[in-house]
């Protein structure tokens, strides 16, 4: 996959499917996810090089400005973003662990890089939208200092508007590891 990617989330599942087709009919992109998210909301996910990504991101607003929700663009993802999000890991034992809760799916995904190339942690789960209200959801692992590093970071990268929580369980029980799903 190519290391820019662009992330657009959108209130409106017709124009998420509009927005995509003219990005592939005018820009050299990836779609690497076009879907409908729920409640009633459409995730598009592209990647390609950065000019291609800031094209396809303009194109976006001059469509359909409006119906945008959150969106966000990283020049050079980590790559076990994007991992995270299509195959979550189980949760480790013995290591603290890192929860940001945002209100948007983009905020997420801004997040979770920022916290993987901050500290020596591992992303777990990218958990976006369904059956979550539309918020997202980042799970790190690690040891409690690299999280509180990654936390911060996280903290400092999504807008306070957009940031539901973030919490470090330094010392999670056996039995809560257990349910995570």
């Amino acid at each position: 996959m190519d290391k820019a990617v662009g992330i657009l989330e959108l209130a409106s599942v017709a124009d998420g499917y509009l927005v995509a087709n003219e990005i592939k009919k005018n820009t050299v992109t990836r779609l690497w996810l076009a879907d409908p998210i729920c409640p009633g909301r459409f995730l598009l996910i592209i990647s390609g090089d950065v000019a291609s990504i800031r094209a396809a991101m303009e194109m976006a607003q001059a469509l359909v400005q409006d119906e945008i929700l959150s969106e966000g663009m990283l020049a050079s993802i980590h790559p076990g973003v994007l991992e995270a999000l299509v195959s979550p890991k189980g949760l480790p034992v013995g290591k603290a662990l890192g929860i940001v809760e945002t209100l948007a799916i983009a905020p997420a995904i801004l997040a979770a890089d920022g916290a993987v190339k901050t500290a020596q942690v591992e992303l777990i789960e990218l958990r976006i939208a369904g059956g979550m209200g539309g918020k997202a959801l980042v799970l790190f692992a690690g040891e409690v200092d690299a999280v509180k590093a990654a936390l911060t970071k996280a903290q400092h990268l999504v807008e306070p508007t957009a940031l539901a929580s973030s919490v470090l369980v330094a010392s999670p029980h056996l039995e809560l590891l257990s349910q995570w799903q």
